[in-house]
């Protein structure tokens, strides 16, 4: 990161004229180095008015060793210095026309992740010879992908097959945390785009009928602790769910007893009439990243049973009542979390791809 210090009050005015000329100088190297973050079209106040937090309130430095031996902090530096002032102003116009885009991005980034690994397969489009992962019936809820789109054709105008297109989804994920309201953290890059996109590879990812001990397996299976898991389930603090997520739990002669009885009767309700199609908040506060998920699983009325189950064992249960006690503790874990969902299984024998729906 960049720090600029000031000069004393009382220097001579002859000295401060030069000062304030040499602070002048840095500022314009700053914002040409994407120091500062553009004004976005309809002047987004999520981040055009004040630039991105590099250190401070909730922001990451992060490590370049946390990231893997493949990651740096710097890896576009000289090849394409605007990449990440590119990705955050295509994603916030995206944003501000569609806030409910937020939770879309941030799942793209994780559903490409937890299927081998973060190489961008989910973006692949299906061929003549193969079903692709964005097809499988656990993706086919999956949206903007449009906005990857736009993001990676205004890279390829500036800085053509330079920037993968998993580490646009990782930026954008990165992004869409914080012009939701989330934290700032930085993103290693270096990310590898791969060859292949087989739906049938879906099977890794998480189902909203898992139980807690369910749960547990899978992420260990990547890696992560408990508290990760915990912390990366709230991102479900953003977004909708449809009711064939949900409809286990309200559908029947018996109603899930972990469920807040009126609510219950209200999906019910919601999915009798609009079928599996129809769609429910994952929690009050669907745009807006805050611990509203985790009081909604204190008060019995988290949407999918995944998220439920979580009040159901001793430590998860523990992690559910700090973070909805805690911003800061949510926060800071999901960073944790989020850093390491985007080093999973990195290809270094990858590409760059120029489109992203496309092998080159």
């Amino acid at each position: 990161m960049m720090s600029y210090s000031t000069t004393s009050r009382g220097i001579a005015s002859g000295i401060a004229g030069a000062v304030v000329a040499v602070a002048l100088l840095l500022l314009l190297l700053m914002a040409a180095e994407g120091g500062v973050a553009a004004q976005g079209p309809g002047g987004y106040g999520g981040y055009g008015g004040g630039g991105y937090p590099g250190s401070g309130g909730y922001g990451y430095d992060g490590d370049e060793s946390s990231a893997g031996d493949v990651l740096s902090m710097e890896y576009y530096s000289m090849s394409c210095p605007y990449a990440e002032m590119i990705v955050r102003d295509v994603v916030g116009e995206a944003i501000y026309k569609d806030p409910t885009l937020a939770a879309s991005l941030i799942r793209l980034h994780f559903h490409d992740c937890f299927v081998r690994g973060c190489d961008a397969s989910v973006l692949l489009d299906s061929t003549h010879k193969a079903t692709a992962e964005k097809d499988a019936l656990t993706n086919k809820s999956l949206r903007g992908f449009e906005v990857i789109d736009a993001v990676k054709a205004a890279l390829e105008d500036r800085c053509p097959g330079t920037v993968s297109c998993a580490d646009v989804l990782a930026l954008a994920a990165r992004d869409s945390v914080y012009m939701a309201g989330g934290p700032y953290y930085d993103v290693a890059t270096g990310r590898r785009d791969g060859f292949v996109s087989d739906a049938a590879d879906t099977s890794a990812l998480p189902a909203a009928t898992l139980q807690v001990s369910e749960l547990k397996t899978v992420f260990a299976s990547h890696g992560f602790t408990v508290a990760e898991l915990v912390a990366l389930s709230g991102a479900h603090t953003l977004g909708q769910a449809h009711c064939a997520n949900f409809k286990n739990r309200v559908s029947g002669n018996k109603l899930d007893p972990t469920l807040d009885a009126q609510m219950a009767a209200t999906l019910a309700t919601t999915c009798k009439k609009g079928g599996d199609g129809a769609t429910a908040k994952l929690d009050a506060t669907s745009n807006v990243f805050d611990t509203d998920y985790f009081r909604g699983i204190q008060g019995s009325k988290a949407l999918l049973t995944s998220d439920q189950t979580l009040a159901g064992s001793p430590d998860t249960s523990s992690l559910v009542h700090m973070f909805a006690d805690s911003p800061d503790m949510f926060f800071d874990t999901f960073i944790q979390g989020m850093i390491k969902m985007g080093t999973l299984d990195l290809n270094p024998k990858g590409n760059v791809r120029k489109s992203c729906r496309i092998i080159n």
